[in-house]
């Protein structure tokens, strides 16, 4: 969970179809090659991508084109033309005014971002600019003054098609201080999902182990797996019930790779929407090559997986325990509404969705809407 990764990202590195930016080389990259300096200073991008610019001719050398293998010297100054892609400038272009990072909660230290679906937090890939860090980047950042000039650095993620809270600090001292706590699981983490089938009962502990899948075609799959997964567990609640359909509370016991997505789909009950875990793994191919048939559209029911994060609770740097809640998203919301009156009414547990610890007397919560209903 380092934020390391984000620290020479440069926002004005995305204006314009062609950037170019120049390195000079610092006394700890002398002797690196060069392919090793660029994937260090072009982080948000992938091996494979930098070994392209070089191969492509967009990287020089006090004016003249190097090869990957060459050694950095001291004083050396890289340059880099860096192309856009068509795909990503459409999207950016398509998607910029629409563009609303909602903060739940801002001091001197921390953000937290109600964050949209569809939105990746960190540039990467084809995926560069319309992302929680490039805008919060374009808003915080100033070049012309260290002293205003904030750097903001994820504290955790969330996938692509996920929405709701998410952690940003302002310091590296605010990162460090609340990834320790999520390092140690001291940060209580609850969701709300939406999956397919009614579930019996109302409320249950899944601990089922999780490791690469074996069989998947699907690059970063999870499975359940008893013979060498980690150990994962996930406490869910019953919220509502439409007929086929049950929306939960979750609350994440440990913090795997996929684990919600994976372990509703193990006892049957697979995420509305999930292009991975849900009826059909063929859907993420088609997805992923942009060929999704209108059969596809309807299998799914769902432009993205129904999954929210709902709450975290944590130590704040300065301000102490306290929990940050975004309340059942609009998207979400109306599909919900539709379920309701096509089936005239949801059924519900008797039992409110629990929080993830009281907190005590010094427990903050920064959201008045707190019904996990709604």
């Amino acid at each position: 969970m380092s934020g390391k990764r984000g620290d020479d990202f440069d926002v004005r590195l995305l204006d314009g179809r062609r950037e170019r930016l120049s390195y000079r080389v610092r006394t700890e990259e002398v002797g690196e090659r060069l392919d090793r300096f660029l994937a260090g200073r072009l982080s948000w991008r992938s091996r494979s991508s930098v070994r392209q610019l070089l191969d492509d001719g967009l990287v020089s050398l006090e004016g003249r084109s190097a090869r990957a293998s060459r050694r950095m010297l001291a004083g050396d100054v890289v340059t880099i033309q860096l192309p856009r892609s068509v795909r990503d400038e459409a999207l950016a272009l398509r998607r910029r005014p629409e563009i609303e990072l909602r903060r739940l909660f801002e001091d001197d230290l921390l953000i937290a971002i109600d964050k949209p679906p569809d939105m990746a937090v960190h540039p990467s890939g084809q995926l560069l600019h319309y992302t929680v860090i490039t805008e919060l980047h374009r808003s915080y950042r100033d070049f012309t003054d260290e002293r205003r000039d904030i750097v903001p650095k994820l504290v955790h993620r969330l996938d692509l098609e996920t929405s709701g809270v998410l952690l940003v600090a302002k310091t590296r001292q605010a990162l460090v201080h609340v990834q320790a706590q999520f390092e140690k699981r001291t940060v209580g983490k609850e969701y709300q999902v939406l999956v397919h089938g009614a579930m019996e009962q109302d409320e249950g502990l899944i601990d089922l182990p999780i490791g690469p899948a074996i069989n998947s075609e699907l690059r970063n799959s999870r499975a359940i797996r008893h013979d060498d997964g980690q150990p994962s567990r996930t406490r869910w609640k019953v919220i509502r019930r439409w007929g086929d359909y049950t929306q939960c509370h979750i609350q994440l016991l440990t913090g795997r790779h996929h684990q919600i997505r994976v372990h509703m789909a193990a006892i049957g009950h697979s995420v509305v929407g999930d292009k991975i875990y849900g009826r059909d793994e063929a859907l993420f191919l088609r997805y992923r090559h942009r060929s999704l048939t209108d059969e596809d559209r309807a299998l799914l029911e769902l432009p993205r997986q129904a999954l929210h994060s709902h709450a975290l609770e944590f130590d704040h740097p300065e301000r102490g325990r306290m929990r940050i809640a975004s309340p059942w998203p609009a998207d979400l919301a109306q599909f919900c509404d539709r379920l309701e009156h096509a089936e005239g009414g949801a059924s519900a547990p008797a039992a409110a969705a629990p929080k993830v610890s009281d907190g005590g007397a010094s427990s903050r919560s920064f959201v008045q809407q707190e019904d996990l209903g709604s």
